[in-house]
């Protein structure tokens, strides 16, 4: 741990555990592996495999609570109740692209299916939802899903055959995807429960977007922005380029329909439009989650990462290759001049 100031009442945080390179996954820990000299933890681990695995546990808790938040949100779908509103129906079937009075029956039934760790994985909520199906299994054939598998997925950082840390990256980010699937059908199954017509005054886009492409800086916070030093000095700077178009969303909430509305409106898919992404959360899913919708993403704090070369790699340069993206931390130096070419040259 860092030295405690004996007039503060705030405890700093452990210094490897911000590099990644501090765990406590079993009962042989807390392990901490130092950044300068190349050893490993009693199981074996280095100092890749630790950073790696050690996001795979953070994606894993947090996507646990997601999915306990849809296994009740599905409970209620169970339950009768009223027929819904006519505008609400319609607004959901157009958001899945299914008649209006099959609704119901589909969020039982793909529900289902990605609850059931058994079942075949089903794209139909996926192609639905996302604007672009950017991760690898574009190109391996892997189809997302279920819920419950990718979660258990996550799990599989402490097998000895799983050392290439990008391969838990990449699983990193696919649950991401899922989770914010997740998050969509359960926020449309309470909707349908309570039978309330869809609020259109909850969308924070502005109407009336431009029929040329703009820059868009999206903000996420999890409660209200209160923005740290450096999350404050780069939002300014970023909202100063010409024309930039600045929206603010509590969490992930709306991620998914603004990004979607993006490239209906602009033809284009999400990577290959001036759109960037500042997170300031404490929580992991809200920096990975647009990092799997294709935008540019800066976090603060930042993700513990820079124990291992080869995860910093994989953020910073190699996303860009398989996604079209990168991610940084809002204090890298770097971060500025990154997403200003982001939101400047993609016009």
């Amino acid at each position: 741990m860092n030295p405690v100031d004996p007039e503060s009442r705030e405890y700093p945080p452990c210094g490897y555990g911000l590099l990644g390179l501090c765990c406590s996954g079993c009962l042989r820990g807390p392990c901490r592996i130092s950044p300068f000299d190349e050893t490993r933890a009693p199981c074996g681990a280095d100092s890749d495999r630790m950073v790696a695995g050690n996001l795979c546990r953070l994606v894993a808790g947090e996507s646990a609570r997601v999915l306990n938040s849809l296994i009740c949100a599905v409970d209620e779908l169970r339950k009768k109740s009223k027929a819904p509103p006519k505008a609400l129906t319609e607004s959901l079937a157009r958001k899945y692209g299914i008649p209006r009075k099959e609704v119901t029956p589909f969020l039982k039934k793909e529900t289902a299916k990605l609850l059931d760790p058994f079942a075949d994985p089903s794209p139909i909520p996926f192609s639905s939802l996302f604007p672009v199906r950017n991760l690898h299994g574009d190109h391996t054939g892997r189809r997302s899903g279920p819920l419950l598998r990718e979660l258990f997925g996550l799990l599989k950082w402490k097998e000895p055959e799983s050392t290439e840390p990008e391969v838990l990256l990449l699983r990193c980010l696919d649950s991401a995807a899922c989770m914010l699937i997740a998050e969509e059908l359960s926020r449309d199954i309470l909707l349908l429960r309570s039978g309330l017509a869809p609020a259109k005054n909850g969308r924070t886009i502005p109407l009336g977007l431009p029929k040329l492409p703009q820059p868009v800086l999206l903000s996420l916070f999890d409660t209200k922005p209160s923005q740290s030093g450096e999350m404050h000095k780069l939002a300014s700077a970023l909202k100063e380029i010409s024309g930039v178009l600045s929206i603010t969303l509590r969490g992930t909430r709306d991620l998914i329909w603004i990004c979607k509305s993006l490239t209906q409106r602009w033809c284009r898919p999400i990577p290959d439009l001036p759109v960037a992404a500042l997170v300031e959360s404490q929580d992991i899913l809200p920096v990975l989650a647009p990092l799997a919708l294709g935008l540019p993403t800066a976090s603060d704090p930042s993700l513990p990462i820079q124990g291992s070369k080869k995860v910093e790699d994989f953020f910073y340069s190699g996303l860009s290759k398989t996604i079209g993206n990168f991610y940084l931390p809002a204090k890298d130096e770097t971060a500025l001049a990154r997403l200003s070419r982001v939101l400047g040259s993609k016009l």
